[in-house]
């Protein structure tokens, strides 16, 4: 199954939303939460905390966790805020006591499917993967995983369908809502991935990842206002994230809103000292005129 997050990319001016942002990488097993080394090569925008070019690998790795297999590119772990890392845990941490549970059978079937995404034998990993669903068809990790893997081979219709079929097991798994609405987004159809992000903002209406993810296609979209106001409900929400607050500020720059993107940095570093995106982004912040 996967634990899915898009990760957050350098600061520039505008977010990268184009089709390819959900691109394909590494895998691993659903079983267990262990995370992979990530590597840092990303470039673009930190519009998307879930939305972004590139996938954390790390962020999807594991055995049902292998279940857990990455759907892109990895992209620096540093990058993602103690909100998000905390999220994606907690998620791992869920993810570990379910496979726990799992039949013998169904354990062993993982552990193949580890051991052929770690050989790179990604038709073995399906093939098997095929076999627990058939076995256990009432198990969205397995649906969840399939259609992960799916989009790391490309066959991103396979994988909306599949992730449709996880939400429709379990309407509980956020994550599910992450990976349909990024693989809409990939297939160049926002308009229906901002609707999956309405039906995950109205089921969890209180989690400001999915506002971020929600704020984010709105501004692909050049919805700015909206964009706007999606960040607003997520900075209002819970976890609280230097992430979301350093994408608003980056918004609210590109809408001209200097005092206000400057305030949105810095609030960003009062929830987490330190952050480098929220740093960057307010170093690189032209003064206000009138002053030094």
């Amino acid at each position: 199954m996967i634990i899915a997050a898009l990760a957050p990319q350098r600061v520039t001016q505008r977010p990268a939303f184009v089709p390819g942002f959900f691109a394909r990488g590494r895998a691993y097993g659903i079983v267990g939460a262990e995370f992979a080394s990530p590597s840092s090569s990303g470039t673009a925008d930190p519009m998307l905390a879930i939305l972004g070019r590139r996938l954390l690998s790390f962020l999807l790795c594991s055995p049902l966790l292998i279940l857990a297999l990455p759907a892109a590119h990895a992209q620096s772990a540093a990058q993602l805020d103690h909100a998000y890392q905390s999220e994606l845990q907690a998620e791992n941490d869920a993810l570990r006591a379910r496979i726990q549970q799992l039949p013998p059978a169904m354990q062993e079937l993982n552990s193949q499917i580890s051991a052929a995404l770690r050989a790179g034998n990604r038709p073995e990993a399906q093939r098997v993967a095929e076999e627990m669903a058939r076995l256990d068809p009432r198990n969205a990790d397995v649906r969840l995983f399939l259609g992960k893997l799916h989009a790391q081979q490309g066959d991103l219709p396979a994988a909306q369908d599949r992730f449709d079929q996880a939400i429709k097991l379990n309407p509980d798994n956020k994550w599910a809502y992450v990976n349909k609405a990024g693989t809409q987004a990939e297939r160049s159809d926002l308009p229906n991935a901002l609707a999956t992000t309405r039906e995950l903002t109205t089921r969890f209406p209180g989690w400001s990842i999915g506002y971020n993810l929600q704020a984010s296609l709105l501004d692909a979209m050049d919805r700015k206002s909206e964009a706007l106001d999606a960040y607003q409900k997520a900075v209002r929400a819970q976890p609280a994230s230097a992430l979301i607050l350093t994408n608003q500020g980056n918004l609210l720059r590109r809408m001209g809103r200097l005092p206000d993107a400057r305030l949105s940095y810095e609030d960003a570093l009062r929830i987490q000292p330190g952050y480098a995106l929220a740093e960057s982004a307010l170093a690189d912040l032209p003064n206000a005129p009138g002053k030094p």
